[in-house]
């Protein structure tokens, strides 16, 4: 079995978010993440896992998406969420937020916690790979400061 891993200072997005735990919410606060993304699998027919200029594109892309952002989780059931005039209101315990809708990313995770947004991101690049059918494992790590990362891993075409 091959691998292959991308790392690239490129692969990252700036967003913001807050999470709930334990009936609290935590106060808005944003990260400058970084994403990295290993494969295995057999050999294509170019002698390649996949091809690394396309596979660099395709996680950027998928980073663009939340980049600038504030990241709103669609399936916390401690939000109260209303779209309405180009604005999304939040309600969360106490607390009352206001944001513009094109600066909100919907992510559907219970919360923006770097383990979910790993296991999206990893769904969201697995669904972009369908053009090989070689790959038996594709893993997405998301570092949200330095030294602080958390990783998903999808085997065998398994969404996990």
């Amino acid at each position: 079995m091959y691998s292959l891993n991308v790392d690239s200072q490129h692969l990252n997005f700036s967003a913001a978010h807050f999470i709930t735990f334990a009936g609290k919410c935590e106060r808005l606060h944003g990260h400058n993440y970084a994403v990295g993304v290993y494969l295995e699998g057999g050999l294509t027919e170019d002698d390649y896992v996949y091809d690394f200029v396309e596979l660099k594109k395709k996680v950027k892309a998928l980073c663009d998406t939340l980049d600038h952002k504030f990241l709103l989780p669609t399936e916390n059931p401690q939000f109260q969420v209303t779209f309405a005039d180009g604005e999304v209101e939040i309600r969360v315990h106490e607390r009352r937020y206001v944001f513009p809708e094109r600066d909100v990313q919907v992510v559907p995770v219970s919360n923006i916690t770097a383990e979910c947004l790993a296991k999206y991101l990893a769904g969201e690049l697995l669904r972009e790979l369908t053009d090989s059918e070689t790959l038996s494992v594709v893993q997405v790590s998301v570092e949200e400061a330095p030294g602080q990362a958390a990783s998903f891993r999808i085997e065998n075409g398994q969404r996990g």
